[in-house]
């Protein structure tokens, strides 16, 4: 927080996301060394990240289920500048800032967005590629619900 602080002039951006586990038990981020672990992502739409959503909708297709019970999280997530494209598979960090955006002191060849949003099946999403801007707040639980 103290880095985006000063990398951003005080643009943190902490904003309340949803993600999904898939069938990655949420212990493994709730009692892990480290809370969310890019390790156990798959490639995704923006390449390999930590992937959260506006909508809680988009990460029930993400849920965790067992035993007729599905668990989502409710993330604390530190956005930053956040940098706005299309699906690219190949990204691996945020891009590089333009010239001219420099903040807290930092050369203009090390200074990148600090994640990537972009629009998907109805829901803003969020990528963060590193393990410290996230937090899981809460793990939601609740049952499945079959439409049919």
């Amino acid at each position: 927080r103290k880095r985006l602080h000063l990398k951003n002039s005080g643009q943190v951006n902490e904003k309340e996301l949803f993600h999904g586990t898939r069938t990655n038990d949420p212990k493994l981020i709730y009692e892990g060394e480290v809370g969310f672990d890019m390790r156990y992502s798959d490639e995704g739409m923006w390449g390999m990240a930590n992937y959260f959503a506006v909508n809680a909708n988009y990460s029930d297709s993400y849920a965790h289920v067992k035993a007729w019970m599905k668990e989502i999280f409710l993330v604390k997530v530190l956005t930053g500048d956040s940098y706005t494209c299309a699906p690219n598979r190949t990204l691996r960090v945020p891009p590089p800032k333009p010239s001219g955006m420099a903040g807290g002191g930092l050369k203009l060849e090390q200074l990148k967005y600090d994640s990537v949003t972009g629009t998907t099946n109805g829901s803003q999403v969020f990528m963060t590629y590193d393990n410290e801007k996230a937090y899981p707040a809460y793990l939601i639980t609740y049952q499945a619900y079959n439409k049919a």
